[in-house]
């Protein structure tokens, strides 16, 4: 149980309005951290105690860092908060947006959750990924690039994280281990994969 002294973790999920968004905000909730999810509707969550909702965007460096202010760590479900656009440029903007807002805001901690098949594709010298993978590099942010779990069929918010049935234990422990990497920060500046 936390008390008035107890210092608490302020997680920002982009992508909060999906399964598995929520299966992460559920977890964030049980270990008493204060979830804010980036919402383009702001009703769409219900109320609940430790849980904000608010609105920004992805589309650049300042529009992130108005989002993140205030955050110790901020986790990003790529393709959700991209809304499924499986666009190369789209997915490298983001990823540059969402490293220089972090660092003008002075949160030192991000997740990100995509396929990252598309990062290793072209690896020639003059390549974008190339280019990435540098800005990646020697960025100040202790960043963890993890690989998506299988997508569910099934449309779960966070009620259905409270005693997880058979369908949500997937997404609940990935859930789990994402944010005891959020804390652990056993994996900055690598690509992980969770097995389930």
């Amino acid at each position: 149980m936390r008390n008035m002294e107890t210092p608490t973790y302020k997680l920002l999920v982009y992508g909060g309005d999906s399964s598995l968004g929520s299966a992460i905000l559920a977890e964030a909730l049980h270990r008493q951290f204060e979830a804010t999810a980036v919402l383009d509707d702001l009703n769409e969550q219900r109320a609940r105690p430790g849980l904000r909702a608010k609105s920004g965007g992805l589309s650049d460096p300042i529009e992130v860092s108005r989002s993140v202010a205030g955050m110790h760590g901020v986790i990003c479900l790529l393709d959700v908060a991209l809304k499924d656009q499986d666009d190369f440029a789209l997915r490298f903007n983001t990823l540059i947006a969402l490293l220089d807002g972090l660092e003008t805001a002075g949160v030192k901690r991000l997740m990100v959750v995509d396929d990252f098949a598309w990062l290793d594709r072209d690896l020639a010298p003059e390549s974008p990924v190339h280019h990435l993978t540098d800005r990646l590099k020697a960025s100040r942010v202790a960043w963890t690039l993890v690989q998506a779990p299988p997508s569910s069929d099934e449309d779960l918010g966070i009620d259905d994280f409270k005693q997880p049935g058979a369908s949500a234990l997937p997404l609940h422990r990935f859930a789990m281990a994402m944010l005891d990497e959020l804390d652990l920060a056993l994996h900055h500046h690598q690509r992980l994969q969770i097995d389930l």
